[in-house]
């Protein structure tokens, strides 16, 4: 059975771990960071600023989503996991706490775009990903109750 909790400062490793590993199946992206610079953005600024909740079974991190004022800035899943329910349950979870809720996609995450679409996310914005760290072109994708 899966479960969900919040994250706490010492599950900064697993969750940094699984970014990275997720991130990877992203081959449209560059690499951008190292792993010491990835496990202090989840340290110091995800863990620090956001809502991080994690998806786990038998104490194994299968996926976290993290939240600021309705802004859903992180969704990772492990990717053996994918297209088992996990995504959905952390989305399910935000939105029975809000009204609302944005998010950024890059436009290229063609599975990730059908996933929050299927969720009934619609597109509002498209960039040519000048504001963004990749220069990727992204969406922003916006959640009414």
């Amino acid at each position: 059975m899966t479960t969900l909790r919040l994250a706490t400062p010492d599950d900064a490793e697993a969750i940094a771990a699984l970014f990275r590993r997720s991130r990877a199946l992203l081959a449209f992206l560059p690499e951008l960071h190292t792993a010491e610079e990835d496990l202090g953005f989840v340290r110091d600024v995800l863990l620090a600023t956001h809502r991080v909740t994690l998806a786990e079974q038998g104490g194994q991190l299968l996926g976290f989503m993290a939240e600021a004022d309705g802004w859903i800035n992180q969704l990772y899943l492990d990717p053996d996991t994918r297209r088992s329910g996990i995504g959905s349950l952390l989305l399910d979870d935000a939105k029975s706490r809000s009204d609302t809720l944005t998010l950024w996609c890059f436009a290229e995450n063609t599975p990730a775009r059908a996933f929050y679409e299927k969720h009934g996310f619609t597109p509002v914005e498209f960039t040519d990903g000048s504001g963004n760290e990749a220069r990727r072109p992204d969406v922003r994708y916006e959640w009414k109750r």
